[in-house]
């Protein structure tokens, strides 16, 4: 027997009263409701191995102002995905394209929110990055796995993301408050009878 959700990005019910008989799950079950009940056991499951944890804190502080060190800040993740996502069949698949403006009006968001803010920048194509998300104090992750770029992620606040499941996973790990593309999906495309916001996204995530 096999079950499955109403879209790869929408909560499916039928996780709520599975048969007690042999099934297999079939599908992402990319929605926060899946497991909030039990979201910080999985925080104390979903660990990183210790080498792991140590580099992206050597990340961390040498990417931190000197002058900074000893003050209160926002560590604020960025997480781009481009390459895979960045072309026609996708846009028109329903995932919007991240403009630079979109990146501008985000960490406006935050540097209204506090008077020190660290931005840490996680993309496939960091050079695009290095070229339209510009400002003080913004670095950018050049080098790390993607196991690290994550680890960098969980020592972060909060979040400013774009597309795909594992820009979900860095949200989730940061914590916080999280800023979306509100233009994801596009209306009237195949991603919107497949990706629902209210199951996809957090409640506390802000669309900009």
């Amino acid at each position: 027997m096999q079950l499955s959700e109403p879209g790869s990005s929408i909560y499916g019910s039928i996780s709520e009263r599975l048969p007690a008989l042999n099934f297999t799950l079939f599908s992402y079950f990319s929605s926060w409701k899946y497991f909030f009940n039990v979201e910080e056991q999985l925080r104390l499951d979903f660990t990183f191995k210790s080498e792991v944890l140590d580099r992206a804190k050597q990340f961390m502080d040498a990417a931190t102002p000197p002058e900074w060190k000893e003050r209160d800040f926002l560590k604020v993740v960025i997480h781009v995905r481009r390459q895979d996502r960045n072309t026609e069949k996708q846009r028109k698949r329903g995932w919007a394209d991240q403009e630079p403006d979109y990146f501008n009006r985000s960490m406006a968001y935050y540097n209204a929110c506090h008077p020190r803010v660290l931005f840490i920048v996680l993309s496939d194509d960091i050079q695009w990055c290095r070229r339209y998300i510009v400002g003080d104090h913004i670095v950018y992750s050049i080098g790390n796995t993607p196991t690290g770029d994550m680890a960098i992620a969980f020592l972060c606040d909060h979040a400013i993301i774009t597309k795909g499941t594992y820009g979900w996973w860095v949200a989730w790990f940061a914590g916080g408050v999280t800023v979306t593309q509100k233009n994801i999906p596009t209306p009237k495309s195949i991603l919107a009878s497949q990706l629902r916001r209210k199951d996809f996204y957090k409640p506390r995530w802000v669309a900009l």
